[in-house]
């Protein structure tokens, strides 16, 4: 990057040409993913569609807490006026990794939560290994600011996914036919060329120290944070939820998750003016931005949550039929909590250009902390326990998330 563009980012960090098309392709990936329950959900009905919302959860949770961290230090990497080499060794064991431990535990648990399929097991290791390499293509591609390709390729992925999902529906293959189609999507990026600028470094580069230890409490981070986000299916069965129970929470949460759907394929777009801002010397900027999302965010998420208390149930009835309509205060904390995850993602991308993941780390186990202790002392339903410990979790995670950005900015002045 040349001294003048590098220049006119830092007064205009927003305005870089894709921006528009980004969005308008998240947007778009967004609703087909929604499209994709909503045809698959309809089509196979609760009980059997209790082990793609299994398998969703799973590749979901790795992809939030180990291959999104890889994206994002992938761009935080790239938007450095000097980028280091890329540590390719580190995310290719990272991938290998994570690829035997959920296809282990999906092993362990085929007869609890995936019907004793034992296909599954095939799905699952290919169906991780297509998402790391999809988290590292999109990385390359918002590093080097090629928002626009960025945002075609996310919405390419969600449409492809649900274009197989209904034609393996209409010739009957069932659900693990659409467990199948899951897949597919991941591969279309590559269409792109996302790494045709390449890297100086050679394949074989190491990882530096500081890179891995980056990613470590990234890792660290995120899989407290996606805990709370994400492993709630996982939980209502594992707090005694049938069947139809996990698929009426999955279908709750899914359906009102759709601003923090959108966000993880936005979060790229702020990382590197976020970058530019610490490199520039403007911590300062970074910490009043963090307080006023946290005020905006608390008035929001009260709001959220009346209207999921009042008209929540209703509108899950309406889009999954009455056999998915969930409790009234279910869908106040999914609504609640979904906006508070939301302002969470984005302010937590200043701890990333702050390379504090460490300090983000323990804010989010704090958050962990605070979840677990909902479920140990409430009564009530799995659901309502879990859900309860959501909304409370990302309510802590948020306000330690803004402390440290604050208290980073006053270290720095």
């Amino acid at each position: 990057m040349n001294a003048a563009n590098h220049a006119r980012r830092l007064k205009q960090p927003f305005a870089t040409p894709g921006t528009a098309t980004m969005v308008f392709g998240t947007v778009i990936a967004a609703t087909a993913a929604y499209g994709f329950q909503l045809v698959a959900g309809r089509a196979l009905g609760p009980e059997e569609f209790a082990p793609i919302t299994v398998l969703w959860t799973m590749q979901f949770l790795v992809f939030t807490t180990v291959f999104l961290p890889m994206e994002q230090l992938t761009i935080r990497r790239l938007s450095a006026t000097h980028p280091e080499p890329p540590p390719r060794m580190l995310f290719t064991a990272v991938i290998g990794t994570a690829t035997i431990l959920v296809t282990g535990f999906a092993a362990v648990t085929l007869n609890r939560l995936l019907a004793g399929e034992a296909i599954y097991l095939v799905v699952v290791p290919i169906l991780i290994v297509s998402y790391g390499g999809f988290a590292l293509a999109r990385g390359s591609l918002a590093g080097r600011h090629r928002f626009a390709d960025y945002g075609w390729t996310t919405m390419a992925e969600s449409v492809a996914r649900l274009g197989v999902a209904v034609l393996v529906i209409i010739a009957g293959f069932g659900v693990v036919g659409v467990a199948w189609s899951l897949i597919p999507g991941a591969l279309i990026i590559y269409a792109w060329r996302p790494f045709r600028a390449g890297d100086a470094a050679p394949s074989a580069a190491p990882a530096t120290t500081g890179t891995g230890a980056a990613l470590a409490a990234f890792v660290t981070a995120n899989a407290a944070s996606q805990t709370i986000v994400a492993a709630g299916p996982l939980l209502v069965a594992a707090l005694g939820g049938g069947p139809a129970e996990v698929s009426v929470f999955f279908e709750t949460f899914l359906l009102f998750r759709a601003p923090l759907t959108v966000a993880y394929n936005l979060i790229a777009r702020v990382l590197p003016p976020f970058t530019r801002e610490v490199e520039a010397g403007n911590r300062d900027r970074l910490a009043r931005w963090a307080l006023q999302v946290g005020v905006a965010t608390a008035v929001v998420a009260g709001g959220g949550f009346a209207v999921g208390h009042f008209v929540g149930p209703g509108v899950v009835a309406l889009f999954l039929g009455e056999e998915f309509r969930p409790s009234a205060a279910l869908a106040a904390f999914a609504i609640g909590g979904v906006v508070i995850a939301t302002a969470a993602l984005f302010v937590q991308q200043m701890l990333v250009a702050l390379r504090a993941t460490t300090k983000l780390a323990l804010c989010w186990f704090g958050g962990l902390g605070a979840a677990a202790v909902t479920i140990l002392t409430t009564t009530g339903t799995a659901s309502h326990r879990v859900g309860l410990a959501f909304f409370v979790g990302e309510g802590i995670a948020l306000m330690l998330i803004v402390a440290a950005i604050r208290a980073a900015a006053r270290r720095s002045s």
